[in-house]
């Protein structure tokens, strides 16, 4: 029996280590970050989205199959450690749902849904860290996302419309700045319109008086 748990803790252990790895890792994140884009909250599911989910298990058996007989672990000893409960802590979770997501339409959305907020929530933060403006509830953005339960992605959608509407607000802001700069120079150019028109005015009065004189004389 402790022969078979050892067997089954070793398997756990590969199959962790490889899915920290480039190997797995790159290639997952690729397709994810490239994919994730359509993918929202709403409870309605698309035929995108189901088409991106079966592409997406084609990538992951392409790639476990490929490590698994490389150091000859066999399928059923695949299934055992991911069921097993040295697979089922917090931390083996965390690992395991790239893989579980292939399997797991729900998961896959939710992890989709998740990457996709995470991107949005950096690209605002660039926005405004270049406009100045970065509030202090996004400062730690990027460790919260990646720890994200059901609950904390509704809190942060919450601060990402948040964010939206103060970027929003800013560039509104600086937009009645501009309005008002150029209205104020306006009138600076009308007065000095009008003070030429009354120069030009009054040289012609003065212009008109000689001959008057002359007649009178």
């Amino acid at each position: 029996m402790a022969a078979e748990e050892d067997e089954v803790e070793w398997v756990v252990e590969s199959i962790a280590g490889f899915l920290r790895g480039p190997d797995w890792s790159v290639p997952i994140l690729d397709f994810v970050e490239q994919k994730c884009e359509v993918f929202d909250d709403e409870e309605e599911s698309k035929l995108t989205y189901t088409e991106i989910h079966q592409e997406y298990k084609e990538l992951v058996e392409k790639l476990l199959e490929g490590y698994l007989k490389e150091i000859g672990i066999n399928e059923d000893q695949f299934q055992e450690a991911c069921t097993s409960p040295l697979a089922k802590t917090h931390t083996s979770q965390a690992i395991l749902q790239p893989v579980l997501a292939a399997e797991d339409f729900t998961i896959f959305k939710e992890m989709m849904v998740q990457k996709n907020i995470e991107m949005q929530l950096q690209a605002i933060r660039i926005i405004q860290e270049r406009n100045g403006v970065l509030p202090d509830c996004l400062t730690d953005g990027s460790d919260v996302v990646s720890d994200l339960e059901q609950e904390e992605m509704k809190i942060l959608r919450e601060v990402l419309r948040k964010s939206k509407e103060e970027y929003d607000q800013e560039e509104e802001r600086k937009r009645k700045n501009q309005l008002s700069e150029a209205k104020t120079e306006e009138p600076s150019m009308h007065a000095s319109e009008t003070v030429k028109m009354n120069n030009s005015q009054g040289d012609g009065e003065h212009s008109a008086h000689p001959p008057s004189e002359i007649q009178g004389s």
